[in-house]
């Protein structure tokens, strides 16, 4: 059996903890979740960052962050000795503790990745996206992910209230949208090239042509 096979988790209710890196010397780390359907997802974070730990490839210290799919877990120090996950707040400025938000745009996101038979590609949250009026007022959107640079998400939300006008057209980061329009998360790890519609039910397809344009 492997060093990493050997972490596991304990539940106890909504609270998971690792169990096997104590061993190793490092701190054992513990979830807490608001939201029971997500204990399957819990695990399996706390098995990815204690695999990573084990490996030898990460060692987590209080204070530091992690990129988990599209959002961003940090761990605090505990008085005992563990270390606690939290995740960055809806709109980007403070860590809660746990990991529902962050979980469930994991869950949200690779339903629809694996629905659509693509790989899992989620954007930063800090990156930018393109939205026309009515999208933030809670509109229904259809969206286009384009190829491009790191600091673009590659995301353009669009309403019926879009008339044309690029002018009308602003850059948001990402975080702002998803606390605005948590509705939209569930699209967005769709690689570039696929667009999406909220009019007459969820419809996720691929363009070849945005798909061919190159990321300027």
């Amino acid at each position: 059996m492997s060093e990493v096979s050997k972490v596991s988790i304990k539940r106890e209710e909504q609270r998971l903890v690792t169990s096997g890196l104590r061993a190793i010397g490092e701190p054992e780390i513990a979830l807490r979740l608001a939201d029971a359907s997500l204990l399957a997802e819990g695990e399996s974070l706390l098995h990815c960052l204690a695999g990573y730990v084990r490996s030898g490839e990460r060692r987590l210290r209080d204070g530091d962050t992690v990129a988990y799919g599209y959002w961003l877990l940090k761990v605090r120090g505990t008085p005992g000795g563990n270390l606690e996950i939290l995740e960055r707040s809806p709109n980007g400025r403070d860590f809660d503790p746990g990991a529902t938000l962050t979980l469930s745009y994991w869950r949200d996101q690779h339903r629809t990745c694996t629905q659509a038979g693509v790989d899992f590609k989620p954007p930063r949250p800090d990156t930018l996206v393109a939205v026309a009026p009515g999208v933030m007022d809670g509109d229904p959107v259809e969206g286009v992910r384009y190829p491009s640079p790191a600091h673009m998400s590659g995301w353009w939300f669009f309403t019926d209230r879009y008339d044309g006008d690029i002018n009308k057209v602003k850059t948001e980061h990402l975080y702002h949208v998803t606390a605005a329009r948590p509705d939209l998360a569930a699209f967005l790890a769709l690689p570039p090239g696929f667009r999406f519609s909220q009019k007459a039910g969820s419809k996720v397809w691929l363009d070849p042509v945005v798909a061919a344009e190159p990321a300027d």
